[in-house]
């Protein structure tokens, strides 16, 4: 029994159509696989690198710095702040001694044992007074100026208000504490009596 074989026709064209079409499809890969980079180019992107580290390591040495120096600046802050009082009490007795003096004036004799006595206890107070602020400014720490000026409420604490006249609304006419900064920043408000002007 013999078997029929059958010739099936092959379509030439279409074949060359298919490796026509396989050869671009490789093509196409191959352009879009990305080249190698060259060593000139590895090498510009790795000092692009080291560039940019050097800079981000030279900014945080400035903040270190920076942030160190403000942390000393203000590391004194809360001695500060427990010493001031002692400058009130001074500033006090002070200003106590100058009343009592007014008042005197002319009626004590220059002479006596109480006058000499008064004086000195007057320049040693005023003195210490001295010395003690010259101590806080090495320090950093300036009082707050606050009578005359207009109310700030940054640097002003409003303890009452006065209505005197001829004086701007929101000025403050006087003064019950000072007020201190350190290194420009206010660590205690002044205690201040506000102007204000009743008429509308």
């Amino acid at each position: 029994m013999k078997t029929e074989e059958t010739d099936t026709p092959i379509n030439e064209e279409a074949t060359a159509e298919t490796a026509e079409e396989a050869t671009e499809n490789l093509k196409a890969v191959a352009d879009d696989t990305p080249a190698e980079p060259t060593p000139e180019e590895v090498i510009g992107q790795w000092k692009e690198k080291v560039t940019y580290l050097a800079a981000e390591i030279e900014n945080m040495k400035k903040r270190f710095v920076r942030e160190r120096t403000d942390l000393m600046k203000m590391a004194n802050e809360d001695l500060i702040k427990g010493i001031l009082p002692v400058f009130d009490n001074l500033d006090l007795a002070l200003k106590s001694i100058r009343e009592a003096e007014a008042k005197a004036e002319g009626k004590v004799d220059a002479e006596s044992e109480g006058a000499k006595l008064f004086a000195n206890l007057l320049k040693g107070v005023d003195m210490t007074l001295v010395h003690f602020q010259q101590t806080l400014e090495r320090l950093g720490v300036q009082h707050v100026d606050a009578e005359g000026e207009v109310f700030d409420p940054s640097k002003h604490e409003a303890m009452g208000q006065s209505t005197e006249e001829g004086v701007a609304d929101n000025v403050v006419t006087s003064q019950f504490q000072k007020g201190f900064t350190l290194h420009g920043r206010v660590i205690r408000p002044a205690k201040v009596v506000v102007n204000k002007n009743t008429k509308a």
